[in-house]
């Protein structure tokens, strides 16, 4: 099975940062209303507490594990993304069942050169892990050729 691009690391903690600038205005949001409201001290360190805890396991470690066990494969028949640390979850997605596949970046993936690829079948969307542009641009057009060229007898 393939292995996803090192950059992925960055790229998922440079995501999380921004995420956890917007847990910590309503945190600050919190301890202001606790002010506010003469609450007790305690409520302070709980928001600060589940912040660290929040930063130190979702934006360092996660990224770091999620680049050690995430892979997937184009085989002839079926594509194949495997993911988790504690729940190991295989996904395979027939070719004949895909229906298309679509690329997307944003501002944070351009950076680091990695593109989104979502396969759509008919009951469900699939994201793959994120990947190198070019391999990604590669993977949806061996995906896109191998869909044409398959035969079904509906």
């Amino acid at each position: 099975m393939n292995e996803i691009h090192k950059h992925v690391v960055h790229y998922l903690r440079v995501r999380h940062f921004w995420q956890f600038l917007l847990w910590a205005a309503l945190g600050a949001g919190v301890s202001a209303a606790a002010v506010y409201f003469d609450l007790p001290d305690w409520i302070y360190w709980l928001v600060a507490g589940v912040l660290a805890l929040e930063f130190l396991i979702v934006g360092l470690a996660k990224p770091s594990v999620y680049y050690k066990v995430t892979r997937y494969v184009l085989r002839e028949e079926v594509l194949i993304v495997r993911t988790g640390f504690f729940r190991i979850s295989t996904k395979m997605i027939p070719i004949r069942r895909i229906q298309g596949a679509e690329l997307s970046t944003g501002p944070v993936s351009r950076k680091y050169d990695l593109a989104n690829l979502t396969v759509k079948t008919a009951s469900r969307v699939f994201h793959l892990p994120p990947l190198k542009t070019h391999e990604a641009e590669q993977l949806k057009l061996e995906v896109i050729n191998m869909v044409k060229g398959e035969k079904t007898d509906v």
